[in-house]
C-alpha cells in the first residue's frame, strides 16, 4: 500500500516527543488534520512532529478522499481499517520513531480508523484522541480485557446528526470498558470542531496547566 502524506518531524534537543498519526474526515484530505494540530499548539511554543495521511480512495469530482465507501458494510469498514492500519504500523516500525510517544488523531471515518488500530495494534500507540467517529457496527465489541497502554479521548458534539446517537452510544460504552477512556460533549456542536474541543484536547495531552474540564460528561 502507498500513502499520500504530509509529514513534520522536529528532532532539535528538547524537542516534544510526541509523534502524532493523523487521518482526515469522508471528502478531506490531509490537511484538515494538519489544521487541527496547528490549533492545538497555537501558543505552546513547541512545534509537534506528525504524519498526516490522505485517504486510500480519492472522491470522484468533488475532489478529497476517503478509507472507506460511504454506506459499506462493517466487515469491508473493518477490512479497508486492518489494511491501513498495518501498512502505518509497519512504517512506524523505524529507528527514526523508536523513541517517539505515538498518538493516533482522527475525524469521523478517521476517528473510527484511528479506534480499530488502537484496538488492532494494542502495544503500538500511547493514545488515540477520537473526534467525532463513526461507530457503526462495534456494537457487540467487548474491550473489558483490553491489555494495552492506549488511553482514548472520545469527542461528540451534542448536534451531531451525521453520527448517529445510537452509534454515538455504543461508542461511549465499548471505549468505557476499556478503562483508560475520557469523554467530552459540546454543546451545541454539529458534526464539527470548536474551540474548546482544542483546549481539551491540550488539557489531555498536557500541554496546558489547567485541570477544569468545562466540556467533561461521564463516559457511561
Amino acid at each position: 500500500m502507498r500513502f499520500r502524506m504530509s509529514s513534520s518531524i522536529e528532532v532539535a534537543p528538547g524537542a516534544d516527543d510526541r509523534l502524532f498519526v493523523m487521518f482526515h474526515g469522508y471528502g478531506n484530505d490531509e490537511r484538515e488534520m494538519i489544521r487541527v494540530i496547528d490549533a492545538i499548539y497555537a501558543g505552546t511554543g513547541s512545534l509537534p512532529s506528525y504524519l498526516s495521511l490522505r485517504g486510500t480512495y480519492d472522491r470522484a469530482f468533488m475532489g478529497g478522499a476517503y478509507w472507506y465507501p460511504d454506506g459499506c458494510g462493517v466487515e469491508e469498514r473493518r477490512r479497508e481499517c486492518s489494511a491501513v492500519g498495518d501498512a502505518v504500523v509497519s512504517l512506524l516500525d523505524s529507528p527514526m520513531y523508536a523513541s517517539r510517544r505515538r498518538i493516533l488523531i482522527g475525524f469521523s471515518q478517521g476517528g473510527y480508523l484511528s479506534y480499530r488500530m488502537a484496538v488492532e495494534h494494542p502495544e503500538t500507540f500511547d493514545a488515540a484522541i477520537l473526534m467525532s467517529p463513526s461507530f457503526k457496527g462495534e456494537k457487540t465489541t467487548d474491550l473489558s480485557a483490553f491489555d494495552s497502554p492506549t488511553r482514548f479521548l472520545l469527542l461528540y458534539g451534542s448536534d451531531d446528526r451525521t453520527i448517529p446517537a445510537a452509534d454515538q452510544d455504543t461508542a461511549r460504552h465499548v471505549l468505557a470498558a476499556s478503562g483508560r477512556a475520557e469523554y467530552r460533549e459540546y454543546a451545541g456542536m454539529a458534526h464539527s470542531i470548536n474551540d474548546q474541543e482544542i483546549n481539551d484536547i491540550r488539557m489531555f495531552l498536557g500541554l496546558e496547566n489547567n485541570t477544569t474540564h468545562p466540556g467533561q460528561a461521564p463516559l457511561v
